[in-house]
């Protein structure tokens, strides 16, 4: 089991090896830089639109979960039509969708950047990876737990209103889903995320195919 376990070790300290060696023949500043930088998030820059785009993309599932709470957590919300039904936990997602939004913007920008600058000497391939570093760890630091805590906050009114009742009194009071006053429904942040999402996969591609020309020059 030992044996098996270096083995695995030691296929995976190959692995890395054989992409830091395919960065330097390639002669690319950024990716050999990219590869030996001691990051959570080592990802390409694709793969990281690809996540965000995914993040946006479960805000979506707030509206057909909505739609399942069993009539017993109705009392418990303001409005049984989710076009009208404004809790307040949506703050909560429309925090995460706009951190989200925001560090995409960040990623888009920087790829663009290496685009038009190509090929990035040490400096601006340190700086690219810099606002890639701060984009990933707000987007899936603080952006990914606020749009996960919603969902999740989603999932108890599926439990109905003993689960709803439950967690109100375990928070001494607190209704996550009494009416927001904000007047964004559940229904618009749903539709906005979809669209985000759908608007984010299509950058990703084109995004994708100008790096892939860029990197085969």
């Amino acid at each position: 089991m030992t044996d098996d376990m270096d083995d695995m070790a030691d296929t995976d300290d190959t692995d890395d090896t054989d992409d830091i060696t395919s960065a330097v023949l390639s002669g690319s500043m950024y990716n050999q830089l990219r590869l030996q930088r001691r990051t959570d998030f080592s990802q390409t820059t694709v793969t990281k639109l690809t996540l965000q785009s995914l993040l946006l993309g479960g805000l979506t599932l707030l509206l057909p979960i909505y739609l399942l709470f069993p009539s017993t957590a109705m009392e418990y919300l303001p409005a049984a039509d989710p076009a009208t039904a404004s809790p307040k936990v949506l703050i909560l997602g429309v925090v995460g969708a706009g951190i989200v939004s925001f560090t995409a913007l960040l990623l888009i920008g920087a790829a663009l950047y290496r685009i038009r600058n190509h090929p990035l000497d040490e400096s601006q391939a340190q700086a690219v990876l810099n606002v890639e570093d701060f984009a990933s760890y707000l987007a899936f630091g603080t952006g990914g737990l606020a749009i996960g805590l919603t969902v999740v906050y989603f999932m108890i009114g599926l439990g109905g209103g003993s689960a709803v009742e439950s967690y109100i009194q375990a928070m001494d009071g607190v209704n996550p889903f009494a009416a927001s006053g904000t007047g964004l429904s559940v229904v618009e942040l749903a539709v906005s995320s979809f669209l985000g999402c759908t608007v984010l996969l299509t950058i990703r591609l084109y995004l994708k195919l100008r790096l892939f020309e860029l990197e085969s020059v």
